[in-house]
């Protein structure tokens, strides 16, 4: 009676250790592709702040030329 009572509690203690170990890994990859996603997104705004400034430049050294274009007349 006393060994089946540990058994029980030994195939008990093994399926909760297996059930946490299979949750944290579910858990783990979730959390490595929401992170890959971030990761993706943030390097496309970065290139679109890069695009922006660039643009921003461009835009500015017109403005710069018109205006140094009517200065002289």
């Amino acid at each position: 009676m006393k060994g089946k009572i540990f058994m029980y509690i030994f195939v008990f203690a093994l399926l909760l250790i297996v059930f946490q170990y299979v949750n944290s890994k579910n858990i783990f990859e979730t959390y490595q592709e929401k992170m890959s996603k971030h990761i993706e997104r943030e390097q496309v705004l970065k290139d679109s702040i890069v695009r922006l400034n660039k643009e921003l430049l461009e835009l500015k050294s017109e403005r710069q030329i018109k205006q140094n274009g009517k200065d002289s007349i």
